[in-house]
């Protein structure tokens, strides 16, 4: 069954053979433009890592990738030179096997859609914000850090084209952010292990070909886990507390879902909806996906995906049953939550040159492909946002359905 290569005991495989079985197991639907084919150049390198750690600790060593069609770069360069890139989903068992990789660093960012009846004045907003910051507000004794001023996270309002028979008011409030209150120990054992000193002390530091990565195991991962979920309530919660400190006048919650998130001990969500309606974590069938601030955002009811005739169509049904895969694939639950980075100047990854545990990624660039960019640090890189061509993509594999267009009036970034 398959070959040999893909379930042989991988730790006598060279890093050549290690990198080419990492690479079947990324099952990607993105664009393949230049941001999309550095995600899966890097990411082979972690799958890797991921899965030389499987087979040393006696679990089956097959981490696997499954982009949604936001596939781009992680920015956050501990993750990035982790060997992990962004949007979609990340599996390393059934959920239930007790080990946690810790340079994932879910942040549980997410965002809450409110519908409201009409148009607020910015103006407005503003000063309640300042108002707002100046009492300063809490939730379960914990003072909630105002983080809609930094990376991509935003307050925008936008004007509902239903789509549907879903009701749905005539305006919308959208705001996005994440839980920096607990990437540290301040709060218990802390969600990013290159911030928190107790996570860092509590893992189990693993060293590979391609690098190190820290894992949890048994009852650590559990705390871990627990951790998260809490971290996961109190982001989803402190959305709700913005939202009804600055809409007091009264909004109605369409959906407030997270996008970037450890769902359970095996499955972490990279910059991707979950569309698993059967999860606690996930409170509603509506999704939101967000491209640039001066076209439409978009509401989806989620679907189970991918199915079978999607996988023959983009020529990955083959793989995934040779893999045993199939029932995960089946059962992916992704939808793009954004449109994700996109490098305007890259067209494709030509090579990656390795130097002192360093990837050194080797572009050609649209201007004229015989000139070459070489990138180790992605977050220093120009970016843009991509359109509209991920609701397409979005729609072609039949990952959900839209129910709602929104239409920009105006982003608010303090």
């Amino acid at each position: 069954m398959g070959s040999r290569i893909l379930y042989q005991n991988i730790s006598e495989l060279s890093k050549t053979d290690l990198l080419q079985r990492a690479q079947e197991f990324i099952f990607s639907t993105g664009l393949n433009d230049g941001a999309s084919q550095l995600c899966k150049a890097n990411m082979k390198y972690g799958i890797a890592q991921f899965q030389i750690i499987q087979e040393r600790y006696g679990f089956e060593p097959k981490t696997t990738f499954i982009s949604s069609p936001d596939e781009t770069i992680s920015r956050n360069n501990f993750r990035w030179n982790s060997g992990l890139g962004y949007g979609g989903r990340l599996n390393w068992g059934s959920g239930k096997e007790k080990l946690i990789f810790l340079n994932i660093k879910p942040n549980c960012c997410g965002i809450l859609i409110g519908g409201i009846n009409e148009v607020p004045d910015p103006y407005e907003i503003i000063k309640k914000i300042d108002d707002i910051k100046s009492k300063e507000l809490y939730h379960n004794d914990i003072l909630i850090n105002w983080d809609y001023g930094i990376s991509n996270h935003f307050i925008n309002c936008l004007e509902t084209r239903n789509l549907s028979d879903i009701d749905i008011p005539p305006y919308i409030i959208m705001i996005h952010g994440s839980a920096p209150e607990f990437r540290d120990d301040k709060y218990g054992i802390g969600l990013y292990v290159d911030k928190s000193k107790t996570l860092k002390e509590k893992a189990i530091e693993e060293d590979t070909k391609f690098g190190k990565q820290f894992i949890l195991l048994d009852t650590d991962a559990t705390e871990y886990s627990n951790f998260n979920n809490k971290a996961l309530e109190f982001s989803s919660k402190k959305r709700e507390i913005i939202a009804d400190n600055l809409f007091d006048y009264g909004y109605k919650v369409i959906c407030n879902q997270p996008h970037q998130f450890l769902k359970d001990y095996n499955n972490m969500y990279l910059g991707s909806n979950c569309t698993d309606t059967n999860c606690e974590i996930i409170t509603s069938n509506i999704f939101p996906t967000t491209l640039r601030p001066d076209i439409a955002a978009y509401l989806f009811k989620g679907k189970k995906n991918l199915t079978e005739t999607t996988l023959r169509n983009i020529n990955l049904l083959d793989r995934a049953e040779k893999l045993e895969l199939l029932d995960l694939l089946q059962n992916s639950d992704i939808l793009p939550h954004g449109g994700g980075y996109l490098l305007s100047d890259i067209v494709e990854v030509q090579d990656v040159l390795e130097y002192k545990d360093q990837r050194y990624f080797v572009t050609s660039l649209k201007s004229n492909i015989s000139r070459l960019k070489i990138i180790r640090n992605v977050r220093e890189l120009q970016f843009e946002y991509r359109g509209r061509d991920i609701i397409l993509k979005t729609i072609q594999l039949d990952l959900g359905e839209i129910i709602a267009r929104l239409n920009p009036l105006f982003s608010l970034k303090l």
